[in-house]
């Protein structure tokens, strides 16, 4: 299929899907119990984010943005300390980012949710460096990506840029790269108890580190390189991303479909009682395709030519590479095609389009749009959502959006609207 077809039909698609989630109702009837309205990966937030990019280009109509909107908080919004990138107060103020930036009139309403995110991020932030300073392993919603205060770094870096809070949100992420000593072991600052789950598990005696975008260090990279390439460093982040970026190559590793790094590190990894298993899909959350796009900005940064050359390299064995691509089994932007095709545009370094006609494969429309929603439910991050606003923005309806930051893919921190 030629690449205008190609456009033409992930925007065709992106609309069928939105066409079944034109209301709360239709929504709700199609997500059984997989329903928590205020969660952008799981519910009514998330799936705003696909209105709003729609009315943004107008494909779609902002009836359809508030009525959802509406949905996302008819129970209240949580800003409680459990809130975090994709939940509660600061879920929601990442949509209502977005909807401003396309013209939307809610700014008075994203004032409030402002200054619940500042709250939440200063308390979390007490909490970290206490734990730190007893000498104890994090959690990973201390820091991850999605419920932790790498995320929420992330929604700073959008609303509140330059400022003190999110200056504090990044010198605890360079303290939390610095290694920490437990019972006379010492261990790289983010290594958990827990297993990847965030819970104890017979499976990771002893714990683990974890190398992805969505649960580990591959996230915190991304962050603390982004900030620095928009201008808002602390003292010792260039530091801390080198520090990232050493743990990276010693577990770098070559195989069938090319470069790859293994998704966590166990103890017997750590004491090099055993080699990594691999490779596994390249995805955004865990895999090669989003390890590699931190160290390439991670690069850009440190303004380190060599390493950025590299982890071109590792980007475009794990974008085209046929055995790295034959691991790619959904279309999602967590898992599967639709975050890979994001990341070929912001990276540069494969064709969105290729990526894209996979989650197509030549069906019509409507037979697509029935096929992703019946295959992974209707979310932001696993399912059909998400896929139909990645279709949408990169099928020529003014790519380079915002709300790509959330995947801490983009490169970009943009300062709030007005």
């Amino acid at each position: 299929m030629k690449p205008c077809a190609i456009r033409e039909s992930a925007v065709a698609v992106a609309a069928a899907v939105a066409d079944r989630l034109a209301t709360p109702e239709q929504g709700r009837a199609l997500a059984g119990d997989q329903w928590w309205p205020q969660s952008l990966a799981q519910g009514a937030a998330g799936i705003t984010l696909l209105h709003i990019e729609r009315a943004r280009t107008g494909h779609g109509s902002w009836d359809r943005v508030h009525r959802w909107l509406e949905c996302a908080v008819a129970d209240g919004v949580q800003s409680s300390t459990r809130a975090h990138l994709y939940y509660g107060a600061p879920a929601l103020a990442f949509v209502l980012h977005q909807a401003v930036r396309a013209g939307a009139a809610y700014e008075n309403e994203l004032a409030r949710l402002d200054a619940g995110v500042d709250r939440i991020v200063v308390q979390r932030l007490e909490w970290a460096h206490a734990r730190i300073s007893r000498a104890e392993l994090p959690t990973l919603n201390e820091f991850d990506a999605i419920r932790g205060l790498a995320g929420l770094g992330v929604l700073l870096l959008l609303r509140a840029p330059g400022t003190s809070l999110v200056k504090d949100v990044l010198a605890y992420l360079v303290r939390l790269t610095e290694p920490i000593s437990v019972s006379g072991r010492e261990l790289p600052g983010w290594w958990t108890p827990v297993g990847p789950g965030g819970r104890t598990s017979a499976d990771f005696p002893g714990g683990h580190a974890n190398n992805g975008m969505a649960h580990g260090i591959a996230g915190v990279l991304s962050v603390l390189a982004v900030a620095a390439l928009n201008g808002t460093s602390v003292s010792g982040q260039h530091e801390a991303i080198r520090r990232i970026c050493a743990w990276f190559d010693r577990w770098r590793r070559v195989g069938l479909g090319g470069v790859w790094w293994p998704y966590w590190i166990t103890p017997a990894l750590y004491r090099d009682d055993e080699e990594p298993s691999g490779p596994r899909r390249p995805s955004w959350c865990y895999g090669t395709s989003g390890i590699a796009r931190a160290q390439q900005l991670a690069a850009r940064a440190l303004k380190d030519t060599e390493r950025h050359a590299a982890a071109e390299a590792a980007l475009r064995d794990a974008l085209t590479h046929p055995a790295a691509l034959a691991k790619v089994d959904d279309a999602s932007l967590c898992h599967g095609y639709a975050g890979l095709a994001l990341l070929a545009h912001h990276s540069g370094q494969a064709d969105p389009d290729a990526l894209l006609n996979a989650i197509m494969d030549g069906a019509s429309a409507d037979a697509v749009a029935r096929r992703l929603i019946a295959h992974r439910g209707i979310n932001l991050l696993e399912g059909a959502a998400g896929t139909a606003t990645a279709l949408h923005t990169l099928g020529g309806a003014q790519p380079g959006t915002e709300g790509d930051s959330l995947l801490m893919i983009t490169g970009k921190a943009v300062a709030p609207h007005g």
